[in-house]
């Protein structure tokens, strides 16, 4: 009796109360690959692929950030068997709209559980204790414990995929599934990354996130044809990163306060904003600021600074334009194709709103540097993955570029990629192919 009692919290987080499986193919360089879907609902929500096979295969825990996001954008905007057609590639902003098989799925390289945390996707459960960053770990951590325990996969070499502050998630349940459950896992794959807050959050008494935007203004800037004529992207990119590392942040961190006019032209260079905005700034040019000025009366957009809108400052157009694709499709997917009559919520503001953010570090920005240095320090077979987008102005590359020169990774640990996309740069069509090609290689590398 005693043992019933201790098993039966222990699978607590994975029974699920509504649950559907269908079985279906994807034709993947001219081979058939037939795999299972399971789509499950609770506290916390999930929809695993896996292959039909004997041969006991990688698994991928897959998710979004937010926090209060599901996993349906890289669900199916990048890893799952079927995607979205993307607006580039002719697909609409209003329905009807369409799902194509994904050529660039890694269900040939892993098996896939894409998971809904607390108060998103699938999941059907509110729980105050998991609004946080700790609570958050906690509570997906157990629920991958869980999974792997039903599914009898402990033995299995294993992955975690985060993107934006799943970032966030994934370096912190790197260290909490090895120290509480001794899972150790073979990669870290981290998208657009949300490590450091203090990197990206603009404040007056916090000059990083200002010089560390740069070369994403810079990049943004030369896009749109306003800045840096004749010059490629990436001798854009490098001249504004030097400028910022050497001269702008060093001026920024100046007690003085004062700054030399030669300062505020090469900004206004760089950035196109007017010389005279920026002085009125004192050098201090936030990403709503740029989003904004750039181009005089239009919006760029934050999670892609390519695409322009002309709705309010406080419409991002780069998300305004694929929201509704993502719900029309992915509903119509989860409907029709899995066989699962429920709705889907994409994103809970509500859950952004009520969470806390200071419980995993009681003082200053949320920053789990020390946890990925940890992590990567007791399991030196770890792979880490970085992947960023050049115009991404949620997450700017600079932003991840300061993080890892403060955690010392060894070279045979880490694969940094860049990709010609915003904050979900797999959107882009030949970014995806890249993404897939990268991840080839970053797989093999870790088994």
């Amino acid at each position: 009796m005693i043992y019933i009692l201790w098993i039966f919290p222990f699978l607590s987080l994975f029974s699920q109360e509504q649950e559907s499986t269908t079985c279906h193919t994807i034709n993947l360089n001219g081979e058939t690959l037939e795999y299972t879907v399971t789509v499950s609902a609770g506290k916390v929500g999930s929809i695993s692929y896996i292959k039909n096979t004997t041969i006991d295969r990688p698994i991928t825990f897959a998710f979004n950030g937010g926090p209060g996001s599901s996993s349906v954008w890289l669900h199916i905007g990048t890893l799952g068997p079927r995607r979205i057609l993307t607006p580039e590639e002719g697909q609409k902003p209003i329905p009807p709209y369409q799902l194509v098989d994904n050529l660039e799925t890694i269900l040939d390289l892993t098996d896939l559980v894409f998971i809904d945390p607390v108060s998103t996707g699938l999941s059907i459960e509110k729980a105050d204790d998991c609004y946080s960053i700790r609570g958050d770990i906690t509570s997906v951590g157990d629920f991958i414990r869980d999974y792997l325990t039903q599914t009898r996969r402990w033995n299995s070499p294993k992955y975690l995929i985060g993107e934006s502050y799943g970032t966030t998630r994934a370096v912190g349940l790197a260290e909490y599934l090895q120290n509480t459950y001794q899972i150790y896992l073979n990669g870290l794959i981290l998208i657009s990354n949300a490590i450091d807050f203090q990197t990206f959050v603009f404040t007056e008494d916090n000059p990083l996130p200002y010089f560390l935007y740069l070369p994403t203004y810079a990049a943004t800037a030369w896009y749109h044809g306003l800045a840096s004529e004749g010059k490629t992207l990436s001798e854009v990119v490098e001249s504004s990163r030097t400028f910022a590392w050497k001269e702008y942040g060093p001026a920024l961190l100046c007690p003085s306060g004062s700054h030399p006019e030669e300062l505020y032209q090469k900004l206004a260079e760089f950035t196109s904003i007017p010389v005279e905005h920026i002085k009125e700034k004192h050098g201090l040019i936030d990403e709503d600021t740029f989003s904004q000025e750039l181009l005089r009366g239009k919006v760029v957009g934050r999670f892609d600074s390519r695409v322009v809108g002309n709705g309010p400052a406080s419409l991002d157009p780069s998300l305004s334009q694929i929201e509704g694709i993502f719900s029309g499709a992915f509903h119509d997917y989860l409907h029709r194709e899995l066989e699962f009559q429920k709705s889907y919520t994409l994103f809970s503001l509500k859950t952004n709103e009520q969470w806390n953010f200071h419980d995993y570090n009681h003082w200053g920005y949320p920053n789990l540097t020390g946890t990925l240095r940890r992590s990567l320090k007791a399991n030196p077979s770890l792979k880490l993955f970085i992947a960023a987008g050049y115009f991404d102005l949620v997450t700017p590359f600079g932003t991840i570029e300061y993080t890892l020169g403060h955690v010392d990774i060894p070279k045979e640990q880490l694969q940094v990629e860049y990709y010609l996309g915003g904050h979900m740069f797999y959107l882009t069509p030949s970014e995806r192919i890249q993404f897939k090609q990268n991840l080839i290689h970053f797989y093999k590398d870790s088994l």
